[in-house]
């Protein structure tokens, strides 16, 4: 009797060798995943949509880390950072911004503080201003406006700096921010004019809720350029 070669394995090719019995050639096109799908991959409707849920996360994490009003500058630097990389933070929005003001409200907190005194100067002036006469009124606002103006921009740099670095000290923040305007001079320029620009987003209710605190800090944070943010902890 002449002996039967094995026959090769059910869904793998097999070609000769030199003593005539089949070899398998490897795994299938469909065992190694080729031209298959993710069944967990996200498509159609629900991939357009993860960029607005997104923003509406992070839009979320932000109101509570601005509600310890310690935490405004913070939260603004984690929308910041989360929104500057959607393709990485889109599925973790939320707990990504809520994460970085977590680990930077003690270095950041300060800043906030800073911040809320800049905006009780604007509502000053703006209560002053109307009750004083034309001549001393025109000499207010040409002193203060400049003031209030590098001001705002620099807690614009403060926040966008912070944004990109979880690990650094107050220091080496406050650092970045004054290369970052002195690299960027006509961002420095515009960032107050955008941030006007911007307020109905976080002074009206119904946007402020949707999209308030994460929207302004993505186009102003683009405004200021991209940067590699470190990772977090």
């Amino acid at each position: 009797m002449t002996s039967r070669a094995p026959a090769a394995p059910t869904g793998s090719s097999a070609l000769p060798t030199s003593t005539g019995v089949p070899a398998a050639s490897g795994p299938s096109r469909f065992e190694r995943g080729i031209g298959r799908r993710d069944p967990l991959e996200a498509r159609g409707l629900v991939r357009f949509l993860n960029k607005p849920a997104a923003f509406f996360g992070s839009n979320w994490a932000a109101l509570l880390g601005i509600l310890t009003v310690i935490g405004i500058v913070p939260a603004l630097a984690g929308a910041t950072r989360t929104t500057a990389d959607l393709e990485q933070y889109e599925d973790a929005a939320f707990t990504t911004t809520l994460g970085h003001v977590r680990c930077t409200l003690r270095r950041d907190g300060p800043a906030s503080a800073l911040l809320l005194l800049v905006l009780g100067g604007i509502a000053a002036n703006a209560l002053v201003l109307p009750v004083l006469d034309p001549s001393t009124r025109v000499f207010a606002v040409g002193l203060m406006l400049p003031i209030m103006w590098v001001m705002v921009s620099l807690l614009s740099a403060y926040v966008v700096s912070a944004s990109r670095d979880q690990r650094s000290d107050r220091a080496t923040i406050m650092l970045g921010a004054l290369t970052l305007v002195m690299r960027r001079p006509l961002a420095a320029l515009a960032a107050p004019a955008l941030i006007v620009v911007l307020s109905p987003l976080w002074l009206l209710a119904p946007l402020t809720i949707a999209c308030g605190f994460s929207v302004p800090p993505c186009v102003v944070g683009r405004l200021w350029g991209t940067a590699q943010a470190d990772s977090a902890h």
